[in-house]
């Protein structure tokens, strides 16, 4: 039969156990604060994960815009380059220059590559179409005047120019003679161009290069004008000046002299007008210059004048 503890032995047991319960509760706590703590963790990095960053340093799959290339040629410079063209095509349909003109505006405005790359091609259209326009045309007044002209068509214009470019002020009087102290030389002038242009003498419209050897169609405005009727050669007037190029030939009425034909040039110069009628100048003899503007001289120079610009095939 055992003895029963003393009362100080059930108070010390009492204590150990108080102490194993406080252990394993603190145990319990500590191990229930853990859990807790590293679910925390987990579901923050679980949400960092399911919630995209959209910033584009740490979204590397989103692209970003690029800012779009600027034209890889001048198109100021492409521009001045197709409107160029009307110098020696100036008797294209205005419809076609004017077309051409605006496609020129779209280039100069161009801002980016590819804008720049579409309109120098609606250019080059534009260009291709005014040169097509301007030789049907002359192809027209070629068949039209060819049962009665008797002279080549078509023809060095280059050299038509350069020759009276050369003489304009410095007169070939040697090889043609000078008019001027018998009333002018604008016509003789204007005939020598032509010669130059490939045109030949014939039995109405010679010379034989020394004074007072030249026919009247010559080295007179209005003979000259009845022998281009007499060729088939149809003319434009101040009122029309769309179909008129270089080395056309004006004949001049003014309007403060007595009725009739008073002076020749040969256009030298024909600038396109955005909006309005073409500037058309010529070159002369008489009053000698190299590109003196039709309106200055109809209404400047003199007053009330017209003028016939024969187109020559």
């Amino acid at each position: 039969m055992s003895t029963p503890p003393t009362r100080s032995a059930r108070r010390r047991r009492n204590v150990r156990r108080r102490r194993v319960l406080a252990g394993v509760v603190s145990v319990i706590i500590v191990a229930a604060l853990t859990v807790g703590i590293f679910g925390f963790v987990r579901s923050l990095g679980e949400r960092a994960q399911a919630t995209p960053d959209t910033t584009p340093a740490a979204n590397a799959s989103t692209p970003t815009p690029e800012a779009a290339a600027p034209p890889s040629f001048d198109t100021a410079a492409a521009a001045d380059q197709a409107m160029a063209v009307l110098a020696d095509y100036s008797d294209a349909a205005r419809a076609t220059e004017d077309a051409l003109y605006q496609a020129t505006q779209k280039l100069r405005s161009a801002t980016t590559a590819a804008d720049a790359d579409a309109a120098q091609a609606e250019t080059q259209q534009a260009v291709d179409a005014v040169k097509a326009d301007a030789e049907a045309y002359r192809a027209q007044i070629t068949a039209d005047a060819a049962g009665t002209n008797t002279q080549p068509a078509g023809g060095d214009v280059a050299a038509q120019m350069a020759y009276l470019h050369q003489y304009v002020f410095s007169y070939n009087s040697a090889e043609w003679g000078d008019y001027n102290p018998y009333g002018g030389d604008c016509t003789n002038f204007t005939s020598q161009g032509l010669i130059a242009r490939g045109w030949h003498i014939d039995g109405t419209w010679y010379s034989k290069g020394a004074m007072w050897t030249a026919s009247k169609p010559w080295i007179a405005t209005a003979p000259m004008a009845a022998y281009f009727d007499k060729l088939g050669f149809g003319y434009s007037t101040e009122a029309d000046l769309d179909r008129v190029r270089v080395g056309d030939v004006g004949l001049f009425s003014w309007g403060e002299t007595q009725a009739g034909m008073d002076h020749t040039m040969t256009v030298s110069k024909v600038e396109y007008v955005p909006g309005g009628p073409p500037v058309v100048s010529f070159i002369s003899h008489n009053s000698d210059g190299e590109y003196r503007e039709l309106t200055h001289a109809l209404y400047v120079e003199h007053t009330d004048s017209t003028v016939r610009i024969y187109h020559i095939p």
